[in-house]
């Protein structure tokens, strides 16, 4: 079919489902556009930014979608996943996005929330992917399986993509997906800041090591087999989760926490008075008794999410966190007044 056609299929296709709205988004198992999150205000249909100029500038992975030898670079391109968003906004000219996930721009769980609110995005609906004609997608697998499915069936040509479990496996995905973009040489560039950021992270040789704890909201710690608990382990903390059987994302329980308290416990943000229930754990008076010997840091939870360039702000607020927490230690132990 020539690309003519394909797109007037896919302007049939869109118009069909304006005209029986949620009725036959039901019928193909897509969902109806989302709200928008605790944190970010809702955002009219249109979902468009200010008009768009410049060029300013997670391991397993699989290719979906209609298969070919070879694809022209893609000049109209689409992200339905926070994490590549954050990739592809580092990768490609502002122009050449059409669109990025809605949580893109949510300040609380996105590293790119000011480049994200000059630019559209989608609520990942088949309805709103189709119509504005991509010629790439990028998804991963927590995209909904019912817009991918609705995708293919029309030929729209979109990319999988998995969750890095590390960071070696965040580096090779960032490196395919500039390979797919043609920004070879701009992936490359990302892939050494990253490596930058890992190389001024690493304690000094006989630096103080210290023991430190990611806190968030609700409990929720990060154990070894994280890229965070990667991340903490380069910048010179011991993630004490681990002795607690903590090995991916999980609450850690606060009586665990006071039986053996770390060096720095890394608070995530909350809103003004932590009004609800998990916010206000992270306050919670057995914790604030503890200053004496326990430093609080601010490891905002934003920083959790994604690894890619996200890693780089993550490594910097790790690195202020072991040395204020240290420079405090030291105050301590020496008796003086801080």
């Amino acid at each position: 079919m020539s690309r003519t056609l394909r797109f007037v299929a896919i302007a049939v296709l869109s118009m069909a489902l304006r005209t029986v709205g949620s009725v036959a988004l039901l019928a193909l198992g897509v969902p109806p556009a989302a709200a928008g999150t605790q944190h970010a205000e809702p955002e009219p249909a249109v979902h468009a930014g200010p008009e768009r100029a410049g060029n300013a500038g997670p391991a397993r992975a699989e290719r979906a979608g209609p298969e070919r030898a070879e694809h022209a670079e893609p000049r109209r391109i689409i992200s339905m996943n926070l994490c590549l968003d954050s990739v592809l906004v580092e990768l490609v000219p502002r122009d050449h996005i059409l669109a990025l996930s809605r949580y893109a721009r949510d300040p609380w769980r996105s590293t790119i929330a000011d480049i994200a609110a000059t630019l559209p995005y989608t609520n990942e609906t088949a309805e709103e992917v189709v119509a504005l004609q991509p010629d790439l997608v990028l998804a991963s697998r927590h995209s909904a399986i019912a817009t991918r499915n609705a995708l293919k069936r029309v030929g729209v040509r979109f990319e999988l993509f998995g969750v890095p479990q590390s960071i070696e496996e965040s580096n090779a995905q960032i490196r395919r997906l500039a390979k797919l973009l043609h920004r070879d040489a701009e992936g490359e560039a990302l892939v050494g800041r990253i490596q930058r950021a890992i190389d001024r992270s690493l304690p000094a040789p006989g630096e103080r090591l210290l023991t430190a704890a990611i806190y968030q909201p609700g409990g929720l710690s990060t154990g070894a087999n994280t890229v965070t608990g990667q991340l903490m382990q380069i910048a010179g903390l011991e993630n004490i989760a681990a002795r607690y059987g903590v090995t991916s994302y999980r609450p850690l329980p606060l009586e665990l926490l006071l039986s053996q308290p770390p060096d720095v416990l890394l608070v995530g943000d909350t809103t003004y008075g932590a009004p609800t229930q998990a916010e206000r754990i992270v306050q919670h008076r057995a914790l604030r008794a503890l200053e004496f010997r326990m430093s609080r840091e601010p490891f905002p939870a934003r920083l959790l999410y994604c690894a890619g360039p996200a890693m780089i702000e993550a490594l910097d607020a790790l690195v202020a966190a072991r040395r204020h927490a240290g420079s405090a230690m030291l105050t301590r132990e020496s008796g003086a007044s801080p």
